[in-house]
């Protein structure tokens, strides 16, 4: 469905792209494609007893804590090198 998307995007010119966005951005085809999405991994992985899910979920929180915590990174990089500049 997703490269279905990109690859409709893909054929458009500039000024066609809001009047598709707006007829395929509609909160019927969004929920309706993310619930076939779950159904169809819950079938695949889940009811399988696979590991993939366990898998997703901690690349999933590693990704999400490096993000949160990239702020707070950047924040210390610029303290030490502003500290380094005086000294």
């Amino acid at each position: 469905m997703a490269l279905q998307w990109v690859k409709g995007l893909s054929q458009l010119k500039v000024k066609e792209l809001p009047s598709y966005l707006k007829s395929t951005l509609t909160r019927e085809k969004i929920v309706s494609s993310t619930r076939s999405w779950l159904d169809n991994y819950n079938t695949k992985y889940v009811q399988t007893g696979s590991i993939k899910p366990l898998n997703d979920v901690l690349i999933s929180v590693g990704i999400l804590s490096y993000a949160l915590s990239w702020p707070t990174e950047i924040r210390h990089l610029r303290h030490k090198e502003e500290h380094e500049k005086h000294h």
